[in-house]
């Protein structure tokens, strides 16, 4: 059973080989099938083969302990093909467990949570990125787009945030902080 994560971005890896058919010209994207949702995630496939797909983070989407089906879906020209499948199960990469021992009549309590993580301090968030964020979660929040919202308003989104990004100088590393900045911003506002 293959394990997709809440709180960590995984990256799918297998080798494509095809036969009638040009690599060049295929696709590849891997599907995730629960009860409730399903979502696609593209990837690329080099010319030796090699097929990658990342899969970000599923919380918020998939909770903890959902199950499906997991669908390699490859596109080469007119052609679709499912070379693979699986089933999948989504689970927290960190956590913590906590034993109490009871006072009055010597019960272990157990209890597991998910791991509370600090940032490293060459990590934080800069005063020139807070103002990044803060703009644009301004934005967002003048166009009512929210944790809620997010998966009807994704294009409205991802145009916002796409063209600040690329009408401000920021750095590969300043925009991973922001755009981490932003959802933590849109989390305390829904």
């Amino acid at each position: 059973m293959y394990k997709l994560f809440t709180d960590k971005t995984e990256l799918f890896e297998c080798n494509i080989k095809l036969e009638g058919a040009s690599l060049k010209n295929s696709r590849a994207r891997l599907l995730v099938e629960s009860e409730d949702l399903n979502l696609v995630f593209n990837g690329t496939i080099s010319s030796t083969g090699k097929c990658q797909i990342p899969i970000k983070k599923l919380k918020g989407l998939l909770d903890e302990s959902v199950e499906g089906n997991l669908k390699l879906e490859v596109i080469a020209e007119d052609t679709y093909f499912t070379p693979w499948e699986s089933k999948f199960t989504v689970d927290t990469s960190r956590k913590v467990t906590v034993e109490v021992k009871s006072q009055q009549n010597n019960e272990i309590l157990t209890e597991s949570k998910p791991e509370v993580s600090v940032s490293n301090v060459k990590n934080s968030v800069s005063l020139h990125e807070r103002e990044h964020i803060i703009t644009i979660l301004r934005m967002l929040i003048k166009e009512d787009i929210n944790l809620d919202n997010l998966s009807i308003k994704k294009d409205k989104l991802n145009n916002l945030v796409g063209t600040y990004l690329r009408n401000n100088e920021i750095t590969p590393n300043q925009k991973e902080k922001i755009i981490e900045g932003v959802l933590t911003g849109l989390s305390k506002i829904g």
